[in-house]
């Protein structure tokens, strides 16, 4: 099984807010889902008692998740992985401590161009109004000239 699958939105906010119910053997495997990871490995790192492979097939049926390979919205996961990997090597250079919530924005956004930037903005939001609007104004400048960077040269 070498799918690779990405939550959407739905599967945001059920990670999010516990929106939909989902059983704790679904959230699970949800929790699991980044857009890197294929579909055996989250099985094998998997309790048998989950079925993950049953779990993941209900979680697309629900549209939780979406295969990254049958969704056109989004970039291919080796470019994205990239631009959030320096994406976040400049978080964590800005805010060495207390990053974690800024980082995961940037990890549960779709791999689209449009919600990496989006994410980046509600990033640089909550750096504002938590740390301090100088270091929020530099980082997202930084922020959208590496997410912009990496577009141009697609």
């Amino acid at each position: 099984m070498s799918e690779v699958y990405r939550r959407t939105a739905k599967g945001d906010e059920e990670i999010e807010k516990r929106t939909y119910k989902l059983d704790h053997f679904h959230r699970f495997v949800l929790i699991m889902i980044n857009g890197k990871k294929n579909a055996a490995t989250i099985i094998s790192n998997s309790s048998e008692q989950w079925h993950a492979d049953e779990c993941l097939r209900d979680l697309e049926q629900q549209g939780f998740i979406v295969n990254i390979a049958d969704s056109p919205n989004s970039m291919p996961s080796s470019k994205t992985g990239d631009i959030q990997q320096n994406l976040i090597a400049t978080i964590q250079k800005h805010l060495p401590n207390n990053n974690t919530k800024v980082i995961n924005r940037i990890l549960n956004a779709d791999n689209t161009h449009k919600k990496l930037s989006d994410a980046i903005d509600s990033a640089c939001i909550f750096i504002k109004l938590t740390i301090s609007e100088d270091t929020a104004k530099k980082l997202k400048i930084e922020l959208h000239q590496i997410l912009d960077l990496k577009e141009d040269r697609t």
